[in-house]
């Protein structure tokens, strides 16, 4: 999995804007400030939530991952999290319809633009939605 800059930059955003989320198996993360060693296998500072307690321990909790973390949905995640803030998977459709984003292969990027978009409405409370844990193999 990669992530691009903006996509990062968008996770950044939605982290800013108060979109929460609980640490889970399963999760990619961005480590803006190089908490955790040793070097990412995926590209820099982003990690795969494999080993929940080595990654806690690494980092002094689960508030503290959170506070230097930076989740990124993947696209199952990014259209749960649309889900939640009201988005149609109609209007899903539409977007990356209208945006070219399935031929040029930029839909999680869209989907991120999206989630931006919407997170700047008003809202009473944006939590992120429950995202099963992957079993570990």
């Amino acid at each position: 999995m990669k992530f691009s800059s903006k996509q990062i930059a968008l996770a950044i955003q939605f982290k800013e804007k108060g979109l929460a989320w609980e640490p889970t198996v399963g999760n990619y993360v961005y480590d803006a400030t190089a908490a955790v060693k040793p070097t990412s296998p995926f590209q820099e500072h982003v990690y795969f939530l494999l080993n929940y307690d080595c990654f806690m321990d690494r980092v002094g909790g689960v508030e503290r991952f959170k506070t230097i973390m930076t989740w990124l949905p993947t696209w199952s995640d990014a259209r749960e999290i649309l889900r939640s803030l009201g988005v149609s998977d109609k209007e899903v459709q539409d977007e990356l319809v209208r945006s070219r984003a399935l031929e040029d292969g930029s839909e999680l990027l869209q989907l991120y633009e999206l989630i931006a978009q919407h997170l700047s409405k008003p809202h009473e409370s944006v939590n992120s939605p429950t995202i099963p844990a992957c079993e570990e193999r």
